[in-house]
């Protein structure tokens, strides 16, 4: 380690000319999102980034695609530097020149302060954070293991942010300074009243059947497997049932979808079951479901659910595994129902009790949105991230 920091002195000599187009009356927020696949952590700083009001956005990811076509819509200041995992050893060699251009960049902005905005990111904001001599903040969105604090060095940051406080136990224990903040959902991009499901209905053919939707990134951990298997036994009490699996694999489980719809043609419900692949029009998908679920199992160390919050924020009842930060947000027997991880019996019974009870539906989905307005609105979600930006830069 000695080594690179001394090849980053060489590297970083010379101070670099600040001509970023920066505003001078408002503090810069540098974020760091080096996994460029779209999901639940880009969603999230692509919310907070877009809503800020007191400070400056400015995001560096590895590559373009969906989240740096988000920033530019919202006309949120990016750029891309390729940062592979910090652990992994083909990154070592080529690690000094990318955090010299990740300083080159955040330089240029006017950076005032760090965000990581996942554990991976976490060296590569102390590193930057010491080289510019501002605060760094990382973001926790998955459980973890004690051991990652040391590992990504979580230990040498100003502050954490656990997405639930089933991800700040471990900081707990080890005595690290945290604070809880939710993620939120946004209310006018996600509004019922005026989102409508009748065209997402439409291009699948629905008519009148049943739609379960289980959105988010298709992966072996989340569930989709027992999902399929639940669904086997819904569709013989309730035949008019369709699951929607809405999503996209990784690079790594590219083959995991073909399993996924060899197993649904196996269990002799091919026909009732959709994948959609990712899509831009999630607000219309939840519109037209009438129940979404989120089987994750253990593995996939589950921090909080966004797509729990999304769903009750479109006034729809949730089936959930008790796992992780999940049990904070759906209250179970209230605003949906929890089950046993990997318990294909519960979750097909879960998922039956709802789908034949309209009214209770109907009950939970009014109790999840008020809960969202209670504690998951992304207006409180962006102020408690501007809060700790504050007492950060004023300590």
């Amino acid at each position: 380690m000695s080594s690179i920091f001394l090849t980053l002195t060489l590297y970083l000599g010379h101070p670099l000319p600040c001509f970023w187009g920066m505003s001078m009356d408002r503090k810069t927020v540098f974020y760091i999102q080096g996994v460029a696949r779209y999901g639940g952590a880009p969603e999230s700083l692509y919310r907070l980034a877009s809503r800020l009001k007191g400070y400056k956005p400015l995001v560096v990811t590895s590559r373009e695609g969906e989240l740096t076509k988000r920033l530019a819509h919202a006309g949120v200041e990016f750029f891309t530097v390729k940062m592979d995992m910090w652990r992994k050893a083909r990154t070592w060699p080529c690690l000094p020149y990318t955090i010299y251009q990740v300083y080159k960049g955040a330089k240029k902005g006017g950076t005032d302060i760090v965000h990581c905005n996942t554990l991976w990111d976490t060296p590569y904001g102390v590193i930057l954070a010491r080289l510019l001599k501002v605060p760094v903040v990382t973001h926790i969105r998955n459980t973890l293991e004690h051991e990652k604090i040391k590992k990504y060095w979580l230990n040498k940051v100003d502050l954490i942010i656990a997405v639930s406080k089933a991800v700040a136990q471990p900081l707990r224990d080890a005595g690290l300074p945290h604070k809880v903040i939710y993620n939120g959902v946004d209310l006018m991009a996600f509004d019922r009243e005026r989102v409508s499901g009748r065209q997402v209905r439409w291009e699948f053919g629905l008519g009148e059947a049943l739609l379960v939707l289980l959105p988010g990134r298709v992966d072996s951990t989340k569930g989709h497997k027992e999902a399929i298997l639940a669904m086997a036994k819904v569709v013989r009490e309730v035949p008019r049932t369709v699951l929607a699996i809405v999503g996209e694999t990784s690079r790594q489980e590219a083959g995991l979808m073909n399993d996924l719809k060899n197993l649904a043609q196996k269990a002799g419900i091919g026909e009732r079951v959709i994948f959609t692949g990712a899509r831009s029009d999630m607000p219309a998908m939840y519109a037209a479901a009438d129940l979404v679920i989120m089987p994750s199992l253990d593995s996939a160390r589950e921090g909080f659910g966004r797509v729990l919050i999304e769903g009750m924020a479109m006034g729809k009842a949730t089936v959930a595994t008790r796992t992780g930060g999940i049990p904070e947000v759906v209250e179970d027997g209230e605003t949906g129902l929890l089950v046993p991880t990997e318990d294909v019996e519960a979750l097909a019974r879960a998922i039956v009790e709802l789908l034949r009870n309209e009214k209770r539906r109907r009950e939970m989905g009014e109790k999840g949105y008020e809960r969202v307005k209670e504690l998951f609105d992304l207006e409180k979600t962006v102020a408690q991230g501007e809060g700790v930006y504050g007492e950060l830069l004023n300590a």
